[in-house]
């Protein structure tokens, strides 16, 4: 009596490994990059940077914040100082850019 042989098409496909390795953080920076997540973690690392730039007395006014595609929403709580920040809007960018170390806010609204 012969043995069965394992049946390999169980959903499994070969694929060509490559001739060279890929560090790990090379591979996830590729995979977020692909799958469209990168830009998502680019926007929470800019939205985190708001309180280390501004502030903790800031970020307590701070209503609601939110980055998509280089825009920074900010609500704020006081009016007196949301009329300081809208004349500030460009010097914000400018802390929060140079914080971050590449250009992520193209504009900034203040709310």
């Amino acid at each position: 009596m012969s043995k069965p042989t394992p049946n390999r098409s169980l959903g499994r496909r070969r694929t060509a490994r490559k001739a060279e390795a890929v560090s790990l953080g090379d591979a996830i920076s590729e995979w977020l990059r692909l799958s469209g997540h990168g830009a998502r973690l680019q926007d929470a690392r800019t939205e985190a940077a708001w309180r280390e730039v501004m502030g903790e007395a800031v970020a307590r006014k701070t209503r609601f914040i939110r980055v998509r595609d280089g825009v920074l929403t900010v609500e704020l709580d006081s009016g007196p100082m949301k009329e300081e920040f809208l004349m500030a809007r460009t010097r914000i960018q400018n802390m929060i850019n140079e914080h971050l170390g590449r250009e992520a806010i193209r504009q900034v609204v203040i709310r």
